[in-house]
């Protein structure tokens, strides 16, 4: 990553992403038995759509917190290659890492949407070195980490992030695919 990019990242303010997600999980129920229509419920506006992104990044980052066991912090900065930086210190180190988030929708959204062919984009990045990929896998379906196929990215890491129950108490976050994935599960802060 190149110093202007480095210098302009850790100006961000970052944040602990798991205040965040828990105050979201208290507002979940009321907004569940609301009488809003469920585009605006399950945050599918354009206006809200800046809000379902930040919820994403942030279920990311406190998994991927879970997973190092530290806290992988959250700044927003989204520019034409990520959608936001994910932070976490080691010693007296501050490691920064650009994050594009993507998301296979549900088939009632898109019934073509599919892990495989979402990957299969990513091959559109040329020169990506050093973004990270995380494709929240938002389908009730079995996901077999082994059958995962990835051909050859030009990326730093590609992670899959899900929810393991209906209530989404329970999320499960495998990868890095571009070596040897491992997979890790985590409640949901609460």
């Amino acid at each position: 990553m190149d110093r202007a990019w480095a210098n302009a990242a850790s100006n961000l303010h970052c944040t602990d992403p798991a205040p965040f997600l828990t105050e979201l999980r208290s507002l979940e129920p009321r907004v569940a038995s609301s009488q809003l229509p469920d585009k605006v419920k399950s945050l599918r506006t354009n206006a809200l759509k800046e809000w379902r992104e930040l919820r994403e990044a942030a279920i990311f980052c406190y998994g991927m917190g879970q997973r190092i066991g530290q806290t992988v912090y959250l700044a927003r900065g989204e520019s034409q290659d990520y959608d936001f930086v994910a932070s976490w210190i080691v010693g007296d180190i501050r490691h920064l890492a650009p994050v594009q988030l993507k998301e296979v929708v549900p088939p009632n959204l898109n019934p073509a949407a599919s892990l495989e062919s979402m990957i299969e984009s990513l091959t559109k990045y040329v020169d990506s070195e050093e973004l990270t990929v995380a494709i929240h896998l938002n389908q009730a379906l079995r996901f077999e980490p082994k059958s995962v196929v990835v051909p050859r990215l030009r990326i730093a890491a590609l992670w899959v992030f899900a929810a393991l129950t209906e209530d989404e108490s329970e999320w499960g976050l495998w990868g890095n695919f571009l070596e040897e994935p491992e997979g890790v599960r985590f409640a949901y802060p609460v």
